[in-house]
């Protein structure tokens, strides 16, 4: 009888222990917001080139340079460049939860924003550190015509600015996948995302889509606040 006894009381011993080491939270919406920065700002791209596989994420809301692309044979204007209007990307979770012991970041939802075709592997999700830096705007010569800057054809590849920017390391990456519901007035379905990623008090987590803005939170604070 005694030893049933122990074998019981060790059980909720064990049980009581293993709950207490996962306990997660669960986090608003409203509370994930305030951790938003950056907004309407950085863009997805790459550090080097797409092989680097280091995402970069640079701001060319200050940027107002402009290009001209002319036919040699007519020399004639076929269009002038500048930075297009962005839209940016928005996020609506279903659930949000934070496990500051084991330092475990749940969020999962929907992503919007996107042009209407646009694919889930085009959408980039990480979770990582951030590196501030800067980043050079180039020009290159152009196979449809010839390309002038401040009034110089263009030749050969050149930096034409410098741009604020910031890169990733210590990654982890998500990926998207359709749900089963259509988007509004649309036939393509909805975008999905389940992320499920161990944290730091550095870390951010990024929502990045070329030609779009990226949803940029500092998820790091949530294990201090």
């Amino acid at each position: 009888m005694r030893n049933i006894r122990n074998i019981i009381l060790i059980s909720i011993f064990v049980v009581g222990f293993a709950n207490a080491q996962d306990n997660p939270k669960t986090v608003e919406y409203s509370e994930l917001l305030k951790l938003k920065v950056d907004e309407n700002r950085f863009t997805f791209g790459w550090l080097d080139n797409v092989f680097s596989g280091i995402p970069c994420f640079r701001d060319y809301t200050k940027s107002d340079i402009q290009t001209e692309l002319v036919d040699p044979k007519t020399d004639s204007i076929i269009y002038t460049s500048s930075e297009p209007k962005r839209n940016g990307l928005i996020i609506i979770p279903n659930e949000i939860k934070i496990d500051r012991k084991s330092k475990t970041f749940k969020i999962n939802g929907k992503v919007t924003g996107g042009w209407e075709s646009v694919i889930p592997t085009e959408f980039e999700i990480y979770i990582g550190h951030r590196n501030d830096t800067i980043s050079n705007t180039t020009l290159s010569p152009n196979l449809h015509g010839d390309i002038y800057f401040n009034g110089q054809k263009v030749d050969s590849t050149i930096v034409i600015n410098t741009v604020p920017a910031f890169y990733m390391n210590d990654l982890q990456k998500f990926e998207v996948y359709r749900g089963k519901k259509n988007l509004e007035n649309s036939k393509h379905k909805e975008m999905l995302f389940e992320i499920n990623g161990i944290i730091d008090e550095k870390s951010i987590l990024v929502f990045g889509l070329s030609s779009r803005y990226a949803e940029i939170f500092e998820i790091g604070k949530l294990l201090t606040e």
